[in-house]
């Protein structure tokens, strides 16, 4: 796309590489958390987090990941991230 029309106008870039999440390590965890969100229970809209990030290699680990209904996790990773990192490696560990 041409942003030389804009003044001062940048072409965006992607601050992060996608990683995709395999199949098995997506299933793992879900088995792992009962298919419920870790956090507030619901079964609802499920998505995977990284607890400690994915990491510059991208790292698949399931050990690093647990379930989180959208809610929770727009809360854990826009709002207090810090907060939730110790609760959830907690209940990770307890799985």
């Amino acid at each position: 796309m041409d942003y030389s029309w804009a003044k001062f106008a940048k072409k965006p870039t992607k601050k992060h590489k996608r990683l995709v999440v395999s199949k098995t390590t997506y299933d793992e965890v879900y088995k792992a958390c009962n298919g419920k969100c870790v956090l507030c229970g619901t079964s609802q809209t499920l998505e995977l987090h990284h607890i400690l990030g994915r990491g510059k290699d991208l790292t698949d680990n399931p050990m690093n990941c647990v379930m989180l209904c959208r809610r929770c996790h727009h809360e854990v990773v826009h709002q207090n991230n810090k907060k939730y990192r110790s609760i959830l490696q907690d209940i990770r560990k307890r799985l």
